[in-house]
């Protein structure tokens, strides 16, 4: 392979990460396009590059990792990679797509939060800092025909790799470490506008969701960051192979506001079991996160989930409304609280400022072989139940639903449950076709 190194003496900078820029310019402008940066710091004699400014990728770069370790200096509000054209003139133009980066790691790659800083979402743009955005280690925005592969994000310091209007993106290979718990320590994110991305073979740990799919229609992302010409909503988007551990979701697909999901096949998600619990293996919608509506009938459909493991809480849950999608494989163990399942907490949010339901409307979707075999051992966890009122576990959860909610031609096949507990319990507004 042939490769430009930061550790060339005509590279090195006053910092580590002016050594890797000046690299990167030099590939910018030459013939070579690929950029390794190995496991040894010449400039330090360290096993380690301190980046205290973000890396800007142009178009058509290679990043090797080998066996590196990246570290953000302590205190600095800085990403570790971001494409070149972000914050520029050109960033919400067609012109301004980038394309063709590849970040790629080998051996034992690590991309490392270290000690922190104090830019959170309450101090994002406050007092002189900047958006909390800055705390992504991978943020690319515009961005086409990508690759991140074989990388270890550990210490995160917010959401790891941050996705905005990019296309036609693989990741594979990604695991993450989160250490200390601090708020939303997310994985993977795809924002609004994000389409035809194929994300196989994630483990670890996280804070909050794994990997989280928000088409956000209201927010202020969407006035900043929405490329011309692009709609917010994300599609066509496959995620297989998540074996991990979170304070959340293992799997998230919210959309509000008009935004629209669809075309997402999400297989084989299992919960590692660890530490936290997830609140859900995978979530499919949720009445929270809105301007001025949740998704209605038409905004999120042709779902396709298949193979779902839960060893805590709940497995899969639904929340706004699914149309025109098929839900498999489902096998609810552990002290999980169901299996299918609609439930969420119906209360005015403080901190938000919103009003959260449980409940979704649902219209021509299949559930087949859902199996639940837990023990509920979640009661006094209002996310899971009234805390302090005795609920037994079952295989499908709809105690809880939205005055505006219905279910038409929605249809659970071979629904199985352990002895003792319940099939399936409902409200008044719903009876589940069930057929075996």
């Amino acid at each position: 392979m042939i490769y430009i190194s930061p550790n060339d003496a005509k590279f090195l900078g006053k910092s580590d990460s002016e050594s890797i820029q000046n690299a990167i310019n030099a590939a910018e402008q030459g013939p070579i396009k690929t950029i390794c940066i190995p496991r040894l710091c010449k400039r330090t004699g360290k096993n380690e590059w301190i980046i205290d400014r973000s890396i800007l990728l142009p178009s058509n770069v290679t990043i090797i990792l080998d066996d590196c370790h990246l570290t953000l200096k302590e205190g600095v509000y800085e990403n570790i990679f971001r494409n070149k054209n972000l914050y520029t003139d050109v960033s919400l133009k067609q012109e301004g797509k980038q394309t063709g980066i590849r970040i790629i790691g080998f051996g034992n790659a690590i991309l490392d939060g270290g000690k922190g800083n104090d830019l959170t979402e309450a101090t994002s743009l406050k007092d002189g800092r900047p958006s909390i955005r800055f705390n992504n280690f991978i943020l690319f925005h515009n961005v086409d025909d990508y690759v991140i592969e074989n990388i270890t994000c550990q210490n995160m310091r917010w959401w790891a790799i941050n996705q905005i209007c990019c296309t036609n993106g693989r990741l594979e290979n990604i695991r993450f470490f989160n250490g200390n718990l601090i708020r939303n320590q997310d994985g993977i994110d795809l924002r609004l506008g994000c389409s035809n991305i194929y994300i196989n073979n994630v483990s670890g740990r996280c804070g909050d969701d794994v990997i989280a799919l928000s088409a956000f229609a209201g927010s202020k992302e969407r006035e900043t960051f929405l490329v011309d010409g692009m709609t917010p909503d994300i599609h066509d988007v496959t995620i297989k192979n998540v074996c991990a551990d979170t304070n959340y979701s293992l799997v998230a697909l919210r959309n509000t506001d008009g935004a629209k999901i669809y075309r997402v096949l999400i297989e084989n998600i299992k919960d590692l079991g660890g530490i936290y619990g997830p609140r859900s293996v995978v979530r499919i919608g949720e009445n929270l996160y809105y301007k001025k509506r949740t998704s209605i009938i038409g905004e999120t459909y042709d779902i396709r989930v298949k193979g779902v493991y839960s060893l805590n809480r709940a497995t899969v849950i639904i929340g706004g409304a699914l149309s025109d999608s098929h839900i498999s494989d489902v096998y609810a163990r552990g002290t999980s609280m169901s299996a299918i399942s609609t439930y969420a907490i119906h209360r005015f949010l403080e901190q938000k400022q919103l009003y959260a339901w449980g409940g979704a409307t649902l219209e021509n979707v299949i559930f087949n072989n859902i199996h639940y075999n837990g023990t509920a051992e979640h009661c006094d966890e209002e996310w899971m139940n009234e805390p302090g009122t005795s609920f037994g576990g079952c295989a499908l959860d709809f105690r809880r639903m939205r005055e505006e909610d219905y279910f038409k031609n929605v249809i659970f096949r071979d629904v199985f449950t352990r002895e003792g507990t319940d099939l399936y319990i409902a409200c008044d507004k719903v009876t589940p076709d069930i057929r075996n």
